[in-house]
């Protein structure tokens, strides 16, 4: 496959300047580790996030920096997608005879991100031995599809930041806004914001569907039949549709710089 290729090429030049490498993915899960113990001590402060305890967000925690780190990893071209049409190199990558998304895919990987990953998957392993879960094959599939549900949520934002990029060259800032306002708001159940927020990141952009709803479910809590909860992740995941789809259309405007 291409992409392996892809990958193959990136780590060996990750692994070119072994030390530089190690010292990158160990500040990157430092300053992970920080962000840990900023959740830790406002939980000694406060005993809770309205009715939410330390644990559950610790697992809201945990699926979140499990998910954006691997985006920032394997999809880090989409994010500097603008970089390719500032400078002219989407011209070179549209006249190869090879698919556009591998080419954006394989523009750019780190794997300085990976140090990250783990930190999420430890924060997720204590919460979840942590709080009162009687587990069965459904909230274990549940679990799992929130996870899957975060990785596309942020792929489709960075997918559309790209799109954006076509019409307007330089990033736009409320696209970083989208972006990290996401990741901050992730941090905490989104129902603990005034309605408006609440409805427009679940609605539009769907963090609820890899945040609150699905906890819900795995606590048996909540007002809503425990169905909805479940398949909260799916419809999550769509999100990314669309976005591709603008991505593509966007592709198909686009009129080169030219060179």
């Amino acid at each position: 496959m291409l992409y392996k290729k892809y990958l193959k090429m990136h780590l060996k030049s990750s692994f070119e300047y072994r030390l530089n490498t190690i010292f990158v993915g160990v500040s990157q899960s430092l300053i992970t580790v920080g962000e840990l113990l900023a959740l830790y001590f406002m939980f000694q402060t406060f005993e809770s996030v309205g009715p939410w305890g330390f644990y559950e967000c610790l697992l809201m925690f945990g699926i979140l920096m499990t998910a954006y780190p691997i985006v920032e990893c394997f999809f880090r071209g989409y994010d500097n997608f603008s970089l390719l049409v500032k400078f002219g190199e989407l011209d070179r990558l549209l006249v190869r005879p090879v698919n556009i998304h591998y080419q954006i895919l394989g523009s750019k990987i780190e794997f300085s991100k990976i140090g990250r990953v783990f930190v999420g998957i430890i924060a997720s392993v204590i919460a979840l031995l942590n709080l009162n879960i009687t587990f069965t094959f459904a909230k274990i599939l549940v679990l799992i599809a929130s996870y899957l549900c975060a990785i596309c949520f942020f792929l489709g934002v960075f997918v559309l930041s790209a799109g954006i990029s076509v019409f307007t060259i330089e990033k736009m800032e409320f696209l970083n806004i989208i972006t990290n306002g996401s990741k901050e708001l992730a941090n905490y159940p989104i129902n603990i914001y005034t309605k408006w927020i609440t409805r427009f990141f679940t609605f539009v952009l769907p963090v609820a569907c890899f945040n609150y709803l699905p906890l819900s479910y795995l606590m048996d809590v909540g007002n809503l039949p425990s169905w909805l909860y479940a398949i909260s992740p799916i419809f999550g995941m769509l999100f990314a549709v669309p976005c591709f789809a603008f991505f593509n259309l966007s592709l198909k405007k686009y009129q080169g710089t030219g060179t």
